[in-house]
């Protein structure tokens, strides 16, 4: 079964804690039997990277961007955020326009976290220890967002550090091994558990061609993670207009500048979700929240996203979705499972064997699938074969939705249309669930003015 590991924030912190105290292996001590991957040293010039904080200075650099907001509370205040300029520029922007609930989100969940850690006895250097692990192999162009969104907004960068780690953290599923200086996690976690990778999940499904009422591509993304954490009070659409690389969206939350789903102006749809095998999961790697980034920065086919991600060093098992433009005609989309060794990519008409409960399902013409309850999503789409439209696609994800689903996107990426929707509130009841709200209808191809 496709997960999205922890269930509820007392794990999450757990996380925290685990990886902490540890003492964290080498990558390239790891990598040895199988080759190691090089740091590069992509650096950017004074100019890019420093706002001079003089008044002039910072206004220019304001004047860039804007900020829409909703003012729905039907859409929980949903805000779009458009930012242009340096890495550094459109970090500051964001956290400058968007500063009030940036605040309240990133100390609301940090808050949380050095709570529960001082109460095990772990100090919060913990936390930058396990940011540095991560630290050699995030893009640059991330890092000077990150510290760009940390000047902005008034938040310490330590800070802002930590805040993105957490993503990571909670797919690494070798925290306990890590602290008996075991590199990986090879047991199978007991059922149930709180290591059990059916306790969340993820989901995502493209549909295509003869699969669409009018052939139109759609893309699903179910996003099921920890609603008690809060962070969907605060939803962000963060639209990037970078000086270099393409133009990209993030549906995102205040505060955060990682990605876990994404579109970009050449017409590609990324989704992600954490896999099942628990197996040599590192922490060494590109942060896939990350990862998702510098795909959406340089990727322009199906087939570019799959060499750029082939060349990254890895960290945890994920399952990503790619959708839109591609160098084959016939490919709309491809599905890729994929850890610190493991590249496997799979195709539409192609068997998908998930290891979560360890059944294959046959694959669909025109269609790719996988999540939480597989074999229901299959039945659905099977189902509606050659009917399947935007209201199809939003009862799909009331089937795949879980108790934590926190946010839910359809995209488009051939038009650059897109639908989203967040959770609430923070309990787990039905009704809060982000499939039942009121969907925001997003026209990225009109913020860029394509």
């Amino acid at each position: 079964m496709i997960k999205h590991t922890i269930k509820t924030y007392t794990f999450l912190f757990a996380v925290i804690v685990f990886v902490g105290c540890s003492n964290l292996p080498n990558r390239y001590d790891v990598m040895g039997k199988i080759g190691s991957w090089s740091v590069p040293e992509n650096e950017l010039t004074l100019e890019q990277r420093t706002v001079f904080f003089n008044h002039r200075s910072v206004e220019d650099v304001l004047a860039k961007a804007q900020i829409i907001e909703t003012k729905d509370p039907a859409y929980n205040h949903i805000k779009v955020i458009v930012m242009k300029g340096t890495p550094y520029e459109m970090g500051f922007q964001n956290g400058r326009l968007n500063k009030d609930d940036i605040q309240k989100n990133v100390y609301h969940i940090i808050g949380i976290v050095k709570a529960y850690a001082n109460s095990k006895g772990v100090h919060e250097d913990a936390m930058d220890e396990v940011y540095e692990l991560i630290a050699p192999f995030i893009p640059i162009e991330d890092k000077e967002e990150m510290r760009g969104l940390a000047h902005g907004s008034g938040i310490p960068l330590r800070v802002i550090h930590w805040l993105h780690a957490i993503p990571e953290l909670s797919e690494y599923a070798g925290k306990k091994q890590f602290l008996r200086g075991k590199k990986y996690k090879t047991e199978k976690p007991e059922k149930g558990s709180l290591a059990d990778p059916d306790l969340e999940t993820c989901s995502g499904v493209i549909a295509f061609d003869e699969a669409t009422k009018n052939g139109e591509l759609y893309h699903l993304r179910v996003l099921d993670w920890i609603r008690e954490l809060g962070a969907q009070r605060y939803p962000v659409i963060h639209v990037y207009q970078p000086n270099k690389g393409h133009a990209y969206v993030s549906f995102s939350y205040a505060g955060f500048t990682g990605c876990f789903t994404g579109m970009n102006e050449k017409h590609m749809a990324f989704g992600e979700m954490g896999y099942g095998n628990r197996n040599f999961e590192t922490l060494e790697g590109v942060p896939f929240v990350f990862l998702f980034k510098k795909l959406l920065r340089e990727a322009d086919s199906i087939q570019a996203a799959l060499g750029i991600i082939k060349d990254s060093p890895r960290t945890c098992s994920y399952v990503y979705q790619f959708s839109g433009a591609s160098e084959d005609p016939a490919v709309k989309g491809m599905m890729l499972v994929s850890d610190y060794r493991r590249f496997e990519t799979l195709m539409d008409d192609q068997e998908f064997c998930d290891e979560g409960d360890d059944q294959c399902y046959k694959g669909i013409n025109d269609v790719i699938f996988a999540g939480h309850s597989t074999g229901k999503l299959r039945e659905f789409m099977v189902n509606n074969y050659g009917d399947h439209d935007l209201a199809t696609f939003k009862e799909l994800a009331k089937i795949a939705a879980m108790k934590g689903n926190v946010q839910d996107v359809i995209m488009k990426p051939e038009t650059l249309e897109a639908w989203m929707v967040n959770a609430s509130n923070t309990s787990k009841d039905e009704e809060g669930k982000a499939c039942n709200q009121k969907w925001y209808y997003f026209n990225f191809k009109e913020i860029i003015g394509q």
